[in-house]
């Protein structure tokens, strides 16, 4: 006996103008073959999961709802969504026809219903405006998106008659050798007219080898035109199936990111080995160097220079800075600021306007002032450093006492010397210095000097003494 798609969905279809788009998202598919823990439409593409596309896309229509199916199982996946369009749970996965029949009576509305699949992130939302208007103007009953490939394996085949009109939509799986020759395939990206399409749903059966209910059969047995649209970028239909594939989409849609840079004013010295996200920012003549990385919502201003060899993440720099060689994470940067090579920015860390940050420092939830500089080899973490201080070589802030952080102080024009520890908490207060080698463990008041080393003891004879000891153990 042969199980119907839409068994308990039997609701009147509500009135609405034909004016008002329906967008469905197909989110509930269990993408075996990533072989991951992960739900498939989560795993990200240019560092936005690939579903957020797919719902960036669907917003180019303006749509009177999105309605999202989803795996009830996938609890990342409506948390992922964040509130944008409504989720339609698919308890069972049965096919992409079975999918769609989850749309309650609610929701069917009469007017055109625009179906994609959420992992499918290169589909730009010009596409969708263009297939939206062909089927508008047609009249017809459903509109496809097809494309023709080099290699259209996976891909359910358009079969055409000798007139080139449209005949049908076979599945791989249930295509003959000839139909899998068939260049033209389906995107899996339809338009249907809602007066149609729900009454075809309830028609819907399981006769593929597979026992799902096809939403390329639900074509099939629609009342009305069929017309197709062709996309001329192949590239906008690629499903995302496996791990190769997602390094696919990765690679184009990294290629559109830094061509829409390029087009407004950002130079990129080397696109093969830039990798930056889509959710990023530039200023115009900012020059991004080979070997960089830049991810998340970052902030790069105007006329910066940014790399090589950096990476950047969640971020924000103000104009004309210099990033060279360096690791920021979660850090305010402000403008006119040098940082590396080799220095390291965690999180917290905020550097105000003109700030020189050199060679292989660490600083960690740390301000710093106004002109102030560590030019190199330097850890300060839960500092305040006011503006125009000086941080010698080798000095560090000692903020964890084994049970908390503590906060180190250090006021404007302060002048530290190399290899000056503090030991936290502590103030160095305005126009303060401190000697070289010192360790700071009380407060140092404006102006003073604070001196910390030991008395210097001469041992002579050392050196002789100790060869002695090495030759003697030696000779045993």
């Amino acid at each position: 006996m042969r199980a119907n798609a839409s068994a308990g969905s039997k609701r009147p279809i509500s009135s609405e103008p034909r004016g008002s788009v329906t967008v469905v998202v197909l989110a509930a598919g269990r993408g075996v073959r990533m072989n991951s823990r992960i739900p498939k439409v989560l795993h990200p593409v240019a560092g936005r999961p690939m579903l957020l596309w797919a719902m960036a896309a669907a917003r180019a229509l303006d749509p009177e709802r999105t309605l999202v199916v989803t795996n009830p199982a996938q609890d990342g996946v409506q948390a992922a969504l964040n509130g944008q369009g409504q989720a339609v749970p698919q308890a069972r996965q049965l096919g992409t026809g079975h999918a769609l029949s989850q749309v309650t009576g609610a929701h069917r509305t009469s007017g055109p219903v625009v179906v994609l699949n959420a992992d499918t992130p290169l589909l730009r939302g010009e596409t969708l405006k263009t297939l939206l208007a062909a089927h508008r103007k047609s009249g017809a009953a459903v509109t496809l998106l097809t494309a023709n490939l080099d290699d259209p394996h996976g891909y359910g085949r358009i079969v055409r008659g000798r007139n080139g009109v449209f005949r049908e939509i076979v599945e791989e799986k249930d295509a003959t050798d000839e139909q899998r020759a068939i260049a033209e395939v389906n995107s899996g990206v339809y338009v249907f007219s809602g007066r149609e399409l729900w009454p075809a749903l309830l028609k819907l059966e399981n006769k593929n080898r597979a026992g799902e209910y096809y939403l390329t059969d639900v074509v099939r047995l629609i009342k009305g035109k069929v017309e197709t649209v062709r996309v001329e970028d192949g590239d906008e239909i690629l499903g995302i199936n496996d791990r190769r594939q997602l390094a696919q989409a990765e690679r184009v849609m990294r290629q559109r990111v830094l061509d829409a840079l390029m087009v407004g004013g950002v130079t990129i010295t080397d696109p093969a080995t830039t990798f930056i996200d889509a959710d990023v920012a530039i200023g115009q003549d900012t020059v991004v160097h080979p070997f960089t990385t830049i991810t998340g919502a970052s902030v790069v201003g105007e006329d910066c220079v940014i790399g090589p060899m950096t990476q950047v993440r969640e971020s924000t720099i103000g104009d004309g800075s210099r990033i060279e060689r360096s690791h920021l994470e979660k850090a305010k940067v402000g403008s006119k600021v040098t940082v590396g090579p080799f220095s390291r920015l965690r999180p917290g860390t905020e550097l105000a306007d003109e700030v020189h940050i050199g060679t292989h420092t660490e600083i960690k939830n740390s301000r710093i002032g106004t002109g102030s500089a560590v030019p190199h080899f330097s850890y300060l973490g839960d500092a305040v450093v006011g503006a125009n201080v000086n941080i010698g070589a080798g000095s560090i802030t000692a903020n964890w006492d084994g049970f908390q952080k503590n906060v180190t102080e250090i006021d404007d024009r302060a002048y530290i010397s190399c290899d000056t520890i503090f030991v936290a908490p502590v103030r160095v207060g305005s126009d303060a210095a401190t000697a070289a080698d010192t360790v700071v463990t009380k407060d140092v008041p404006a102006g003073s000097l604070a001196i910390g080393r030991p008395e210097m003891k001469i041992v002579e004879g050392y050196t002789a003494r100790r060869r002695a000891r090495h030759k003697a153990v030696a000779k045993k």
